[in-house]
């Protein structure tokens, strides 16, 4: 991690080191004081980046965690000098584990070593294989389990049990009627039974400490060779190993990773070992050709899906520790793009306890050295003076989250609670948007005619906005000089542009949201959609009510042209966390958005005049396709995922999937809804009568194939440009 430079004479030292700070400061002088570290720490940051100094262990010791304080760990961290002066010194806190939000179940399962590491440092789950599974998220989703299943607490807590706290699994187990599970038990065992057979010997399976795969040392069919692989990190210390005929052990860096009597005996002197991307693999030639059922006596194999719906359950938990940022980088095309990370802070970060008068603060900090790399760090400085022994503590709250009642909620999602507070917020919003429904006012449209409307110039390449303008009846002009409405971006006095005052209420994808909250409430046609700052709590009982959906989370622009990319989550406590880093609008997709692990978006373009005329091109409908994985066992989809770019796809592979009949029905009700959302929006209306707007609406599938209105905003000719 050390900054390189040339190397200058013991004399000049003073001088590089002011050159090197020069070149740190002007970059990350920007972030520095976003982070607000006071300007007298920034050479003493960069002196310990240079160093790669970690010098926090000099001033604090770890003590057993009081009862009442709040953190990450078992521990809490306690000053053991005199004293540590307010903005005296900053720390380096390092990353033991950095991913993407998509990546972090692949992580778990792929890297070496790093499931124990993350249940031995988290606590989530005993090993498994305990029967019993220790988890404090139970008692706090009794309640949910109890009024969604209409069970009693008894009950609802043995279901919960059952299905390792699984709330969703514990909801849809109740549900069963006792001939279905009869049903599902006899089908089981039926496949066990076929499973079961003679011929069903696995050359290779997994144990909690270990994998195995045995095969032919020749190539033929004699199973003369048996390798047991053993995850032990990258950074494994001396590894030794010692192969007897009948039982191996291994240690690595002085602690036993393997030990116990081998199922048959082996040529102990042509027993080999090495260790590679932090694998130890044994590789250990048999006495007598045969297949092993068992490497070890005493070992006890893995089963596939219960293993893996346990990494998928410490993937969804470690989301409490997982802590974010996000950056700008270039992607293979050299382009600007908005990337995040997450990441596990060392022990120290998660034994820094909440308080909500902080002595400490840590932050995220991305450090760019001289070789362009990016090197992530938390720093943290006493923003108080801090005694011997007294706790060192943060605000794990973003400090623009002031409200009380929606800090209860974000730390909701770290520190786990009783749920009843979200789920009577969430009723009084329900109620409040039942009302805001019932009392919206809409407004008068006129009558579609084209004559009305004058003569349209449009600036465009694509022939197919001219060709629609023409079918709809207007009149075309060559010139915008011609005109009396011009559709080409630019204000233009004395004639009608498409800058409509409706424009304004959607300049952000946050304002768009909340507007439409005001304006229309709970509407058959409007996907429910929460703002991530603002309705935390109210989100969070949304979520636990509807535990079958999945939730959109959507980000404003970080820069002209640069989108963040959306996310989509079946896990509450992601999207909450998700707000860390820039994201602002949580919006319902229920399962019926999704058809064939596709979410598919009917796009209508709109043409609002000044008199109040609503009108639709008539050219080609479009629909943009999201490829995603909602599949209905939730242990076999990934709990979070990263959308990519939509695809344009033809309306007939929509109809073919929704059918003719339907798929038209659905297209003459997203008319409708278009027609009642102008109404409606026509209320904020702040033009001068010389403006029309241009509007894109996307509808997704709601229930019973009605279109629910997915996304609103005003559009540019540039962008109906790009998106053909």
């Amino acid at each position: 991690m050390a900054i390189s430079s040339n190397s200058a004479p013991s004399a000049d030292a003073a001088s590089t080191f002011m050159l090197m700070y020069g070149r740190f400061e002007a970059a990350h002088q920007q972030q520095l004081e976003s982070l607000g570290l006071p300007k007298p720490l920034w050479k003493v940051l960069f002196k310990k980046l240079l160093e790669e100094k970690l010098d926090i262990g000099e001033w604090v010791i770890f003590g057993e965690k009081c009862d009442g304080m709040q953190n990450l760990s078992q521990h809490q961290l306690c000053l053991q000098k005199d004293e540590l002066a307010a903005e005296s010194d900053v720390f380096l806190v390092d990353h033991i584990w950095t991913t993407t939000a998509s990546s972090v179940q692949q992580d778990l399962e792929r890297i070496p070593g790093l499931l124990e590491r993350m249940e031995q440092l988290t606590g989530i789950y005993p090993p498994l294989g305990s029967g019993e599974l220790d988890d404090p998220l139970q008692d706090i989703n009794v309640p949910v389990v109890m009024s969604q299943a209409n069970v009693s607490e008894d009950q609802a807590r043995e279901l919960l049990r059952k299905h390792g706290g699984d709330i969703v699994e514990a909801i849809a187990a109740a549900s069963e009627s006792d001939q279905s599970k009869s049903d599902t038990l006899s089908v089981q065992n039926q496949i066990m039974q076929q499973l079961q057979t003679e011929d069903d010997k696995p050359l290779q399976w997994k144990t909690c400490a270990y994998e195995v795969e045995q095969y032919s040392l020749d190539g033929s069919d004699q199973l003369d060779g048996i390798d047991i692989r053993v995850p032990v990190g990258l950074s494994a210390g001396d590894v030794t190993c010692q192969v007897t005929s009948k039982h191996l052990k291994a240690a690595v860096g002085g602690k036993t990773v393997v030990d116990g009597d081998l199922h048959a005996p082996v040529e102990a002197d042509e027993a080999t070992w090495t260790v590679e991307k932090g694998v130890l693999t044994i590789s250990l030639v048999k006495h007598t050709a045969e297949y092993w059922p068992k490497a070890l006596l005493n070992e006890q194999r893995l089963d596939p899906a219960l293993h893996k719906k346990h990494v998928q359950r410490v993937a969804r938990d470690l989301w409490r520790y997982l802590q974010g940022y996000g950056y700008m980088a270039r992607n293979s095309r050299q382009e600007l793009s908005r990337s995040t990370s997450w990441y596990v802070p060392d022990g120290v970060g998660l034994a820094l306890c909440h308080s909500e008068t902080p002595n400490m603060r840590c932050l995220p900090f991305l450090f760019i050295n001289d070789s362009g790399q990016l090197l992530p760090f938390n720093i943290m400085w006493p923003i108080k003076t801090i005694s011997r022994g007294q706790v060192l503590t943060r605000d794990y709250c973003p400090a623009w989250l002031t409200d009380p009642p929606q800090r209860q909620g974000y730390l909701h999602s770290i520190f786990p609670d009783t749920t009843q507070f979200a789920l009577d917020a969430h009723a009084q919003l329900l109620s409040s948007w039942a009302e805001v429904a019932q009392n919206a006012v809409r407004a008068t449209l006129s009558s579609p005619s084209a004559s009305s409307v004058g003569r349209l110039f449009v600036r465009s390449i694509d022939p197919q906005v001219q060709t629609a303008a023409a079918d709809a009846g207007f009149e075309l002009a060559a010139r915008p000089e011609d005109a009396d409405i011009v559709f080409d971006d630019e204000p233009r006095t004395n004639m009608c542009t498409n800058h409509h005052g409706i424009n304004a209420a959607f300049f952000s994808t946050e304002n768009a949201a909340m507007v439409l909250q005001r304006i229309a409430g709970a509407q058959p046609w409007l996907s429910p959609a929460f703002l991530l700052k603002r309705q935390i709590r109210e989100f969070i009982g949304a979520a636990l009510m509807h535990n079958h959906s999945w939730w959109l989370l959507k980000g404003d622009q970080v820069a002209q042209g640069i989108d963040m990319p959306t996310v989509l989550t079946d896990n509450w406590v992601t999207a909450v966390r998700h707000v860390d880093v820039g994201y602002v609008v949580a919006q319902q997709c229920a399962p019926s958005m999704v058809i064939n692990d596709q979410l598919c978006l009917l796009e209508r373009l709109v043409l609002l005049t000044p008199d109040n005329c609503v009108y639709l091109w008539n050219g080609p409908l479009s629909v943009f396709q999201y490829a995603v994985s909602t599949s209905k066992d939730k242990h076999s989809e990934q709990p979070c995922q990263i959308l990519q770019p939509a695809s344009v796809v033809s309306t007939d592979m929509l109809a073919q999937q929704l059918g003719s009949n339907v798929f038209a029905r659905f297209v003459d009700g997203s008319e409708k809804v278009v027609a009642d959302v102008m109404r409606l929006l026509l209320g904020l209306d702040t033009s001068d009568g010389k403006a029309f707007g241009v509007f894109r609406l996307l509808f997704a599938v709601g229930e019973n194939n009605s279109p629910v209105l997915y996304e609103a905003h005003p559009m540019q000719v540039a962008e109906q440009q790009a998106q053909r």
